[in-house]
């Protein structure tokens, strides 16, 4: 076997079975190009040593065979922004959660006797969770980008640079209504796949955790009056992913998905009204509050009807922002109707 032929099959031996009888076949026909120009510049017969020398100059096996291959990310540059945005968020929320739980272990219940009991509560129960909390939403966050990286092939996350063919019709207006954002339907996955996760497989965790009298104490924040809703969630998230995923592939809002949209919208302001008319989805509650983080009963009544003020604000404020979202596709489905084509 010649210095070629073992050249060629260093190189294929790195390469999928499916292109390699291609690209070996390209890579031997430029190699022996590359001879026959140096044999008649240098006006002498081929040779082992300029065999080596042109083999050299090709590159070396390894190098030659990575630049046929895809790039491999586990998190491709074009994801990265959106996923370092969702961890900042989600890292947020958790933060926010673990200073909540830290108030109500320092002002709810009964002040701790020693710095060293105050101390060890804080690194062994507030800070544990806190961190075990982070970890376990990090590796989820990644998990999910990892699987859309991988299995969306068609989305085409590509370089921004890179060099392809193009048509001045297809970008879009100054204005296109119908134009969609890839990156914030992406994260709309996300945090879709994630709450449907937490809130379907762990909801036991969704709570305060913390330490009151030297004791650990965990005080679920949603009642078993919302998990009565969970089927209906899950319709409407579903909906919601199968709407995102198909607008990525689409890149363009059409009739069908307005209305699916307008539909999902006006779902979940439904699902608000019937919460907010409904049992309590608070579990916050007097009695948790004071058997959990010793509240006194003064203190936990007034804080869970604070806490109720703010959960009926925030579904009034989900019901205007449904029926907001209802009328503002309906008018970009109107304006998207009436926009003429022009060249």
């Amino acid at each position: 076997m010649n210095l070629i032929d073992r050249y060629v099959r260093e190189i294929g031996r790195q390469l999928p079975q499916k292109t390699r009888a291609d690209i070996e076949k390209e890579i031997r026909s430029a190699v022996e190009d590359m001879l026959e120009d140096r044999s008649k510049k240098d006006g002498r017969a081929i040779d082992e040593e300029m065999t080596i020398a042109v083999l050299k100059e090709y590159g070396n096996p390894d190098t030659v065979a990575a630049s046929y291959l895809p790039e491999q990310y586990l998190i491709g540059p074009q994801l990265f922004p959106i996923f370092w945005l969702v961890t900042k968020i989600v890292f947020a929320v958790l933060t926010t959660l673990a200073v909540i739980g830290l108030g109500f272990a320092l002002f709810g219940g009964e002040p701790v006797t020693t710095a060293a009991e105050f101390w060890k509560g804080l690194f062994t129960d507030i800070l544990g969770e806190y961190f075990s909390g982070m970890m376990a939403a990090f590796g989820n966050i990644v998990l999910v980008f990892a699987l859309i990286q991988r299995f969306a092939t068609g989305w085409e996350f590509k370089e921004k640079d890179e060099e392809k063919d193009w048509n001045p019709r297809d970008l879009p207006d100054v204005e296109d209504v119908d134009q969609v954002k890839i990156g914030e339907h992406i994260a709309e996955i996300v945090f879709i796949v994630l709450g449907l996760i937490v809130f379907n497989f762990y909801p036991e965790y969704i709570g305060i955790y913390g330490f009151a009298d030297n004791e650990r104490f965990f005080a679920p924040i949603l009642s078993n009056a919302f998990f009565s809703y969970m089927p209906w969630i899950n319709l409407l998230w579903g909906l919601q992913f199968a709407l995102d995923v198909w607008l990525i592939q689409q890149r363009r809002w059409q009739y069908g998905s307005r209305l699916l949209l307008m539909a999902v919208k006006a779902g979940n302001a439904a699902l608000a009204y019937a919460m907010l008319k409904g049992p309590s989805i608070l579990g916050l509650t007097p009695d948790v509050l004071m058997s959990e983080m010793h509240f006194t009963a003064d203190g936990a009544q007034s804080l869970a009807m604070l806490l109720a003020q703010v959960v009926k604000w925030g579904l009034i404020i989900a019901i205007v922002a449904g029926a907001v979202d209802v009328i503002k596709a309906l008018v970009q489905m109107v304006r998207s109707q009436r926009t003429p084509v022009t060249a």
